[in-house]
C-alpha cells in the first residue's frame, strides 16, 4: 500500500457534487491483433495536470516513499487507461481512496488511486488505451484533488516509471509517455483468470461434472481450491448424448458458458447466466462429436475473445476463432498435426501474458507446455512426467484464488488432485481437492 500523499498544491475547496460519467508440431498462425488494438507498448498520460510527485520523488528535491506518480487535476476530469488490458479489481480502501487496477501484457498492473468512485468498469472488462475509466477526485489518504498513478511489474513497483514523467511538468491526458515499457507489447492482455469458470458469479472458479447417471451438476468453488456440494443444471440423462463438456465465456459477458458436442454432431453453446444457471442452447456448429479433443478458455487469436481448439480424428489441431458473441468468427487456423499422441489437451493462459497456452498430457505421461505467442505457439517444454495415470484433467484457471491458471486432475483410486499453477507454465507440489470423485463421467 503506498504512503500518505503529501501534495505540495493548495487544498481545494469542498464542491456540492462530482458528476462521474459512469512446439515443433506447431507452424505460425495466420491470425494477429487487430489494428485497432494497443501494440506498440506505448502508455498514454491518464489524467491531465501536474506532476507532483514520483516513485520516492517529492519532486522538490526530497526522498518521498512514494510508490506511483502524482498528477494534480480538476475534480471530475476524466482518467483514461494508459494502455489496453482488462480491469483486475475495483475498490476501495482507507489509503488509496476508490483506485481500480488494470491488469496488461507482461506481468504489468496499472494503479489508478483516489478516484471519485471506484471506476466504471466491473472486473474482468477490457478496456483499450485512451478510454475513460473514471474521474478524478480526493479519497482516501489525500490532500486535494489529484491522480495517483501506479505501474507495477510482477507485483512489484516498477520505479523505471519515474523516466517517462517530468517534476512539476504539466502533462494532457491521451498524450504519450516518453517511456519504454520492456514486454509491454507482447500480447493482448490477462483476461481475468475465473472468468471461464465463473458460473455463479462470485468470481471464484468452479468445476462442471457429469455424474454416472447423466446429470450436468456444478459444483461452487470455494476460491481456495476446494469445490461445495454438487446441483443439478441439466438433468434427464443429458450426458448420455454429449460428449466434449467444455468451460468458456464464448460470448465475452464475463460469465462462464458450456460447450457440449452432441451426438449427431452439434456443436451446442449454452450461454452463462450467473447465479449458477444456463439459457437455452444453441447450435453453432457440426461435425463436432467424432473430435478427439475440444478445449476453450483463452484467447488464441489475439482480438480479446476466447476461442476453441479442436483436434480432428486424424490428430490435426485447429484454432475456432470466436466473435465474441456466442458464434465464430475467422479466420480458422490449422495449427498442426501430431496431436493424437495426447490423452488431454487443456486450454488456458498458464504463463499469464494474455496469450491463450496449452497443456497436453501426452501418452507416454510426458506433461508439455505449449506457450501462446503472436505468430502461434513457442516450441514446446516438457514440464511433467508420470502423468499417464490419470484418468480425468481439466484447468486453465484460478481454483486457489492466487490469480494463476491450475489443473485438477483424477486418479484411478478416485483422488481428485489440484496442481497450483505458478504463471510460468509450470507447476507446483499437488494438494488433495478429495477422494470422492468416482461416479463422474466428465470432470470440466
Amino acid at each position: 500500500m503506498k504512503r500518505p500523499s503529501r501534495l505540495r498544491f493548495a487544498r481545494i475547496g469542498m464542491i456540492a457534487v462530482l458528476a462521474v460519467v459512469i512446439g515443433s508440431l506447431v507452424p505460425s498462425m495466420s491470425a494477429s491483433t487487430p489494428a485497432s488494438a494497443a501494440t506498440d507498448g506505448r502508455m498514454v498520460y491518464p489524467a491531465s495536470g501536474n506532476i507532483q510527485s514520483k516513485v520516492g520523488d517529492g519532486c522538490r528535491g526530497n526522498y518521498r516513499a512514494h510508490d506511483g506518480i502524482d498528477i494534480s487535476g480538476a475534480g471530475g476530469t476524466p482518467i483514461v487507461a494508459a494502455y489496453d488490458g482488462v480491469i483486475k479489481s475495483r475498490t476501495v480502501n482507507s489509503g488509496y481512496g476508490n483506485y481500480t487496477d488494470i491488469e496488461h501484457p507482461g506481468g504489468y498492473v496499472t494503479r489508478y488511486a483516489h478516484m471519485a468512485s471506484p471506476g466504471i468498469y466491473a472486473p474482468g472488462t477490457r478496456v483499450g488505451r485512451g478510454q475513460q475509466i473514471g474521474v478524478v477526485g480526493n479519497t482516501g489518504n489525500s490532500p486535494a484533488y489529484h491522480l495517483h498513478f501506479e505501474l507495477r511489474l510482477n507485483g512489484a513497483v516498477y520505479t523505471a516509471v519515474n523516466n517517462g514523467f517530468t517534476c512539476l511538468a504539466n502533462v494532457s491526458r491521451g498524450g504519450t509517455i516518453p517511456l519504454t515499457v520492456p514486454g509491454l507489447a507482447t500480447g493482448p492482455g490477462p483476461k481475468s483468470p475465473t472468468a471461464a469458470a465463473d458460473y455463479t458469479g462470485d468470481k471464484k472458479a468452479d468445476l462442471l461434472i457429469v455424474a454416472g447417471n447423466g446429470d450436468l451438476r456444478l459444483r461452487g468453488g470455494n476460491g481456495a481450491g476446494g469445490f461445495q456440494p454438487a446441483t443439478t443444471l441439466l438433468g434427464a440423462n443429458w450426458g448420455g448424448t454429449r460428449r466434449h463438456v467444455t468451460h468458456t465465456d464464448f460470448n465475452n459477458d464475463g460469465k462462464a458458458d458450456v460447450l457440449a458436442a452432441r451426438s449427431d454432431g452439434i456443436l451446442e453453446f449454452y450461454p452463462g447466466k450467473g447465479g449458477g444457471a444456463l439459457g437455452s442452447p444453441v447450435a453453432i456448429g457440426d461435425g463436432w462429436w467424432d473430435m478427439m479433443h475440444v478445449a476453450s478458455g483463452a484467447d488464441y487469436t489475439g482480438d480479446g475473445k476466447q476461442d476453441i481448439l479442436g483436434v480432428s480424428r486424424n490428430g490435426v489441431l485447429i484454432i475456432y476463432a470466436g466473435n465474441g458473441a456466442g458464434k465464430f468468427g475467422s479466420p480458422h487456423t490449422t495449427v498442426g498435426s501430431g496431436w493424437q499422441a495426447f490423452h488431454f489437451v487443456i486450454g488456458g493462459d498458464f504463463d499469464n501474458d494474455g496469450w491463450g497456452d496449452i497443456i497436453g498430457l501426452h501418452f507416454d505421461g510426458t506433461l508439455y507446455f505449449y506457450a501462446g505467442v503472436p505468430n502461434g505457439f513457442a516450441a514446446r517444454r516438457a514440464v511433467g512426467s508420470g502423468w499417464q495415470e490419470f484418468t480425468a484433467a481439466t484447468g486453465g484457471v484460478d481454483y486457489d484464488g492466487d490469480g494463476r491458471a491450475d489443473l485438477l486432475v483424477r486418479t484411478p483410486s478416485a483422488q481428485l488432485f489440484l496442481y497450483p499453477g505458478l504463471g510460468d507454465g509450470t507447476f507446483g507440489t499437488r494438494k488433495l481437492v478429495s477422494a470422492d470423485w468416482a461416479d463422474h463421467l466428465t470432470i470440466e
